[in-house]
């Protein structure tokens, strides 16, 4: 039997019954890793999402889905009411465009110890810009005119100015379960802050305040959040690298 005929066999079978394919189909698979931001370890990547990988936003066209790329599914989702985010580019660089609203959180993220980055962009410096927040009490990161503030149900602590967002920009907060907590842009001045809470955000970009819930007016390109201390060569590495992907000088 002839080599050609056995594989027109082949193609005839597979097109026939591929209907019938069993669910109990196993394929192996070799094991690998994502780079991270800087190659810094993955050891308490808590949520990672990226608007560069394509793949990983669903659009209809609005977002419906921008997937985590830490392997810990905390995938995130549009709300049900409102205007949800688009995808888009600006001078090259991918975003999400946030108009007065926020996107839900698969699984909580505590807020009380976690080395966080946001490559954000805001249409202004001034305005209440959340990053992470609860929907249920006014808990949460809040960006409001060039400070950070932190809320843990309803009481806020101001850090001092730490910089302009409304060009493209580095975010990054250290918060310490224990001992003093630290905000930068762009690798900067950090301004220390305290901040104490048993809470976790639910959602990016959205917050509940004494005013009833508050969105972001504004763009994340990229968001990566540890729940452990980074030290201060991984801090660097991963602000390095986001400033070389996105365009931002760093020191």
């Amino acid at each position: 039997m002839s080599g050609r005929y056995i594989a027109l066999t082949l193609l005839i079978l597979t097109t026939s019954v591929a209907a019938q394919w069993s669910a109990a189909l196993n394929l192996s698979f070799g094991a690998g890793t994502i780079p991270t931001p800087g190659n810094v370890s993955s050891s308490g990547l808590r949520f990672w999402a990226d608007s560069a990988e394509t793949a990983t936003v669903a659009l209809n066209p609005r977002v419906r889905f921008w997937f985590d790329k830490s392997g810990e599914a905390r995938h995130l989702t549009a709300l049900t009411s409102g205007v949800a985010p688009y995808a888009t580019a600006v001078s090259g660089r991918a975003q999400l465009i946030f108009e007065d609203n926020g996107l839900a959180l698969a699984q909580p993220i505590p807020l009380n110890s976690a080395t966080a980055f946001f490559v954000l962009r805001g249409g202004s410096d001034t305005g209440y810009h959340p990053l992470l927040g609860r929907t249920d009490r006014a808990s949460g990161l809040v960006v409001d005119s060039k400070r950070l503030r932190s809320l843990n149900g309803g009481a806020s602590v101001l850090s001092g100015i730490i910089g302009s967002i409304n060009t493209n920009a580095i975010l990054m907060i250290r918060m310490n379960s224990v001992g003093t907590d630290f905000a930068s842009i762009n690798g900067g001045t950090e301004f220390s802050f305290s901040y104490s809470s048993s809470d976790s955000a639910t959602h990016v970009g959205m917050i509940y305040s004494s005013t009833g819930l508050r969105y972001l007016r504004a763009s994340l390109s990229e968001v990566a959040i540890w729940d452990r201390a980074l030290t201060a060569s991984e801090r660097t590495s991963v602000i390095r690298a986001l400033g070389t992907k996105w365009g931002i000088t760093v020191p």
